[in-house]
């Protein structure tokens, strides 16, 4: 089934695609867009615990992605054994799974689980940017869509513990802290 969605997307290829697409890859490689986004927040004051959550999200998320489970599953990526032509220099590494969806779902679910309801819409567009990194990698034929699906899972999970962590640690200070 991998295959088969693999060339139903081959079927969406033209310039402005490729353009867009290889442009979402890029902003998505070794986390740019979202150490950027780390960088922005941790420059306010009020934001810099969200900046620290985002940020241990992207590098846990990372770290499991390529030193945990890339090396145990070692697949092949699709371009290779289906011989797809990519238009972006070849990425090294196995497929399983995708490290741009794991890191661009870790950053973006942790700014959504910590200001959904302040600020939604920018939330919803981290979601999106997330979700056009993820497809790209699709579009690109460098993962297939089960190693993305994998990757947006396991960045979502990583950035949920991380949330749920740093709201146990506050919670736990909370109640130490004496009254004075």
């Amino acid at each position: 089934m991998d295959h088969q969605i693999l060339v139903a997307i081959s079927h969406l290829a033209c310039p402005p695609l490729d353009v867009f697409f290889k442009s979402m890859t890029f902003l998505g490689n070794g986390g740019l867009i979202w150490l950027l986004l780390i960088l922005c927040l941790s420059g306010y004051r009020r934001t810099r615990p969200t900046a620290w959550i985002v940020c241990i999200s992207l590098i846990a998320a990372a770290l499991i992605t390529v030193w945990g489970l890339k090396p145990l599953f070692m697949r092949m990526r699709p371009y290779l054994r289906y011989h797809f032509p990519i238009i972006i220099a070849a990425p090294t590494g196995t497929s399983f799974p995708s490290g741009h969806a794991a890191s661009s779902f870790a950053a973006a679910w942790a700014c959504f689980r910590l200001y959904h309801k302040r600020h939604p819409r920018c939330c919803a567009a981290l979601l999106m940017l997330a979700g056009a990194i993820a497809f790209s990698r699709l579009y690109l034929y460098v993962h297939y869509p089960s190693d993305v699906l994998a990757g947006s899972l396991l960045g979502i999970a990583v950035a949920e513990a991380c949330v749920r962590l740093a709201d146990r640690h506050a919670f736990s200070r909370k109640k130490d802290t004496p009254a004075f």
